[in-house]
């Protein structure tokens, strides 16, 4: 499988695009947590085995 990677440049080109990007990257993150009982051992299990077919595919 051929992965690649590239570097993404943007330019903020007016106040407006400015104010943006700083409320953006202010603007704390809503953390959400995972419960994870959810997922028994088995259902862990069978999950691992349908990947492992899938991948030998």
């Amino acid at each position: 499988m051929a992965t690649s990677s590239f570097n993404k440049n943007f330019i903020l080109d007016t106040k407006k695009s400015v104010e943006s990007f700083e409320r953006i990257i202010s603007t704390p993150n809503k953390s959400i947590k995972i419960d994870r009982n959810l997922v028994s051992p088995e259902k862990e299990s069978r999950g691992e085995q349908k990947l492992k077919q899938i991948l030998s595919h």
